[in-house]
């Protein structure tokens, strides 16, 4: 009888145990908020940025469709969601940044983010905080479409970047960053620029054309990975850096570039190699007057 009721005690006590951590969980996730921005409900609010300045970490802004004339700070980890990408537009009237992700862990998607400032080093969205993802958004009409800066662990999905000024996406001492499934089009200078020890980004399955100088252009960066990628109509299809830095080329459709594959020589080896050709010359001028 005994260990009959410490068997029935240890049984209760487990089912407690469990049914304490399960509502805990539960709760939390009722908890977090959605907050509503347009449209027409009761309590909705009219501005993106004081929804954002009254969401607690985890939360949702729904933004309706309409058009947003803001520029947007993102300071806590939130899914700032738009209802529709063609008519949920953030302008930023050709001044600064439009989106800055500041806090990490969140999500943008479902936005038209267009018209930040015309002058470097401003873009639609800017991303200077990590393991962020950003999808399913149009970027078009900024100086950059996006900015990466001392950045990681970010997801780049599902983009329409067309139309800015500059690049498409500008990296700086961005690494460990994913791109997938994005549109990259119609850019004065690259569709992807690497710059600055951005290392070990994987550029997957990507569409790139007409982009006048690259559609990706690496520099300075290590270990990167070009993959699967359409690169169509630009004048070089990729350029890389020397084969010391590790780029990873496999699997790209190149259509219709001046150049499709451009490698960087390091400037250390082609000064030597010139050297090289010079003393050789001279050696040669030497001997025929000799002679």
């Amino acid at each position: 009888m005994k260990k009959t009721r410490t068997l029935g005690v240890g049984i209760l006590a487990f089912f407690c145990i469990f049914s304490f951590f399960f509502s805990s969980g539960t709760c939390e996730e009722i908890t977090k908020p959605t907050l509503y921005v347009g449209g027409s409900g009761l309590g909705n609010y009219t501005r993106i940025q004081d929804a954002l300045n009254n969401i607690t970490a985890g939360g949702t802004v729904y933004v309706f469709p309409g058009t947003y004339h803001e520029h947007i700070v993102v300071t806590t980890p939130v899914h700032l969601v738009g209802d529709n990408k063609d008519s949920t537009i953030i302008d930023g009237d050709n001044e600064e940044y439009v989106v800055i992700l500041d806090a990490g862990n969140s999500t943008l998607s479902g936005f038209m983010i267009t018209h930040s400032g015309r002058t470097f080093p401003e873009a639609g969205v800017y991303v200077r905080s990590d393991k962020n993802i950003v999808s399913g958004n149009i970027l078009t009409e900024n100086f950059y479409g996006m900015r990466l800066e001392a950045t990681k662990n970010n997801t780049i999905t599902s983009n329409e970047i067309i139309h800015n000024l500059r690049c498409g996406i500008y990296f700086s001492r961005a690494s460990d960053n994913t791109l997938t499934g994005n549109i990259v089009s119609n850019h004065s200078f690259n569709g992807f620029g690497l710059y600055e020890f951005s290392n070990n980004n994987t550029i997957l399955g990507n569409v790139l054309s007409k982009n006048n100088f690259s559609g990706i252009n690496i520099r300075e960066s290590m270990g990167n990975h070009v993959v699967d990628n359409r690169i169509l109509g630009d004048r070089i299809g990729l350029h890389i850096p020397p084969p010391e830095y590790n780029t990873v080329v496999h699997g790209n459709v190149f259509s219709e570039n001046r150049i499709d594959l451009e490698e960087e020589r390091d400037p250390l080896i082609m000064i030597g190699a010139g050297y090289g050709v010079f003393i050789i010359v001279v050696f040669l001028v030497l001997k025929k007057w000799k002679t």
